[in-house]
């Protein structure tokens, strides 16, 4: 096959799933942004949320240029791999319609270091690199491509803060540490390769949440394996921040020997089809090779990382050759130990049965399973545990009801023990829309001889199952809580009415719909205690801590950060329910004080506050930099 040919990849601008740092699916986090990582060792994965949703990404008007660059933080220790979830998707990432796209940026003739794109030359921080007010800072798909760039390169505990055209100001949170000198210095050819890898290892075409764990030569990576990532999908190289001489980008992938193992939507092994993608298989099948990684092929083949004392298998590729050149800046992904539920033992004679999805893309395997009932279910067998006691499970589902619609319940017993319940959100009013939650299950008992039984549970309808993937709990790794202030998350039930009322004021004061109105962009404010269902709210699990919360009046609106605002000051609203982040709350307990939480947005990152602390009945809710503590960020939440 020609160079040129496996090099070529023109239709580039699409889907960058982004996670080790960019993980997500969730809207530009600012301030005291949910997504601030904690101290993470070698078994434990980087949780953050997902996506990069735009109309227009790095586009003709979207210039990243700079004087200055990115400041050095420690990043992740060197010895031990990195985990993560992956995040640029088509749906809400980069894809042909939004995000880095022919018509916007990221394509065969600008990559992201072109007169529209980012100066490779120059840092972040200034205004004249990455202007504030102008260029990506006005647009949401632009400060999401700012977002997920600044996590890959910069360390946790640093970040970069710009202004957007209206004055408000983001900040955009470090993660990996790849290029931490980027801040307020140039990125040369390793930085620009470096980058690259990261951004193309968090593909995820399907807008799915999918935790992973990366490998590395980067030292802010590292190698180490974990026994709960133990699926090596593939490995990922090249450049897509600069274009070649023909004017291209050459972006790769290879397959491990794990992609084509229970494959998942969005990632490598369920891409099928999908044209989306800013990277193309290095060795492909369809020039006669096996698309693998460690084959040496005629046009070339990846170096593996030597075995570590006890390792069987390798952690990853140190270095890539292709076509005469050599990338030594790759990564390499596991994915955790997959299980779907159309392949697992179903109760003789009931209904739960697999069915096919339309397209097959939209389900892992292509299939999920439906019609699960009381005493009508399934059974996965031969699940991993690395330790007895409890683990962790991500349930991956859908059920295409409504937001305000009652939620779904199903029972899981492992081993045989004693039934343990789950909640499901509606995924709203689609089927193809798939969601995920985590439990964690107690009886496991270490070994890979578990089994896992799932039923419907209250005489409640279950929801489609499409896959389980086993996250493993283990004690040596620790995993920071998502604020950095409160760690406790709450649970809620979905038919209970609940009030919520400010600590300043305590019982005198309430949430409320201004006046009632049950209209798009009616007030979120306080106001006297009266009992009335302006005051009375349903709390739906949208899962992980996150909550949906919808006025008794009318349940088809919900609470909502208008146009996704992280700005400090930005007053609540009611909205269409749409299960977008601006309308999901991480609701945490305060741990010092009993019924008390701190509601905590997942676009913006910042806490609902009582407006200047005022108890004044009929002032506005705010958001607000969260703050562990704060009088003002505390409301208890009670039974109505």
């Amino acid at each position: 096959m020609e160079k040129l040919t496996l090099r070529r990849i023109g239709w580039i601008g699409a889907s960058l799933g982004l996670t080790s740092a960019l993980v997500g699916c969730s809207d530009v986090q600012s301030d005291s942004s949910t997504n601030v990582p904690g101290t993470y060792k070698s078994a434990g994965y980087l949780s953050t949320e997902n996506g990069l949703g735009s109309i227009n990404g790095l586009n003709s008007v979207n210039g990243l240029n700079s004087v200055n660059g990115l400041n050095s933080v420690n990043g992740f220790n060197s010895a031990n791999g990195l985990g993560s979830i992956n995040g640029l998707n088509s749906v809400n990432g980069f894809n042909s319609a939004n995000g880095f796209n022919s018509a916007n940026g990221f394509n065969s003739a600008n990559g992201l270091n072109s007169v529209n794109g980012l100066n490779m030359a120059n840092g972040l921080n200034s205004v004249n690199g990455l202007a504030s007010g102008a260029g990506l800072m006005t647009t949401a798909a632009g400060q999401k491509v700012v977002q997920y760039l600044v996590k890959c390169a910069l360390a946790a505990g640093d970040s970069l803060v710009k202004q957007d055209q209206y004055g408000n100001n983001y900040t955009f949170p470090g993660s990996i540490g790849i290029a931490p000198q980027y801040k307020t210095a140039g990125c040369n050819q390793d930085c620009t390769e470096e980058l690259s890898a990261c951004l193309m290892a968090h593909v995820n075409t399907a807008a799915v949440h999918i935790p992973l764990w990366i490998d590395s030569p980067m030292s802010s990576i590292g190698w180490g394996q974990s026994p709960s990532f133990p699926t090596r999908e593939g490995t990922f190289f090249g450049q897509i921040m600069v274009t070649n001489a023909q004017n291209n980008l050459d972006g790769y992938f290879c397959n491990g020997p794990g992609t084509d193992v229970n494959t998942v939507p969005g990632r490598l092994g369920g891409q099928s089809g999908s044209a989306y993608v800013p990277y193309a298989n290095a060795f492909p099948p369809s020039a006669g090779m096996d698309g693998l990684c460690d084959t040496k092929h005629s046009t070339g083949t990846c170096a593996t990382n030597p075995l570590s004392s006890g390792e069987t298998v390798t952690d990853g590729n140190t270095s890539c050759t292709l076509n005469g050149h050599t990338w030594t800046h790759p990564v390499t992904v596991w994915r955790g130990q997959t299980f779907q539920a159309e392949n697992a033992v179903f109760d003789a004679g009931q209904s739960a049965a697999p069915q096919a999805c339309s397209p097959a893309t939209n389900c892992g395997g292509g299939k999920r399973v439906s019609w699960i009932r009381p005493g009508n279910g399934l059974t996965i067998n031969n699940v991993n545990a690395v330790v007895s006691g409890t683990n962790n499970l991500v349930l991956y589902y859908t059920n295409g009801d409504p937001i305000g619609f009652p939620t779904r319940t199903l029972s899981m017993s492992v081993n045989g023990g004693a039934p343990q319940y789950a909640n499901f959100a509606p995924t709203g009013n689609d089927w193809d829309t798939v969601a995920s939650i985590t439990v964690s299950l107690t009886g496991f008992v270490a070994g890979s001889k578990n089994k896992v039984y799932f039923q419907g549970a209250n005489g409640n309808q279950a929801p489609d199952l499409d896959w389980i993937e086993v996250i493993n709990t283990d004690p040596g790794a620790s995993s920071g809580n998502t604020t950095g202030t409160i760690a406790a998350q709450a649970t809620f039930s979905p038919t209970t009415l609940y009030k919520m009322q400010p600590y300043n004021g305590s019982a005198s004061l309430s949430v409320d719909v201004a006046n009632n109105n049950m209209v798009n962009g009616d007030a979120l404010d306080q106001f006297t205690s009266n009992g009335t269902s302006a005051q009375k709210f349903y709390l739906t699990d949208a899962g992980s801590g996150d909550f949906y919360i919808a006025p008794s009046t009318n349940t088809s609106f919900c609470i909502d950060d208008p146009g996704a605002s992280t700005s400090n000051g930005a007053l609540m609203q009611i909205f269409t329910c749409n299960q977008t982040d601006s309308q999901r709350w991480h609701i945490v307990k305060d741990p010092t004080v009993a019924n008390a939480y701190q509601l905590i947005n997942a676009v913006a990152g910042k806490c609902l506050d009582q407006t200047s602390g005022s108890t004044a009945s009929g002032t506005r809710l705010q958001l607000w930099d969260c703050s562990a503590g704060d009088a003002n960020q505390r409301f208890f939440i009670t039974p109505a």
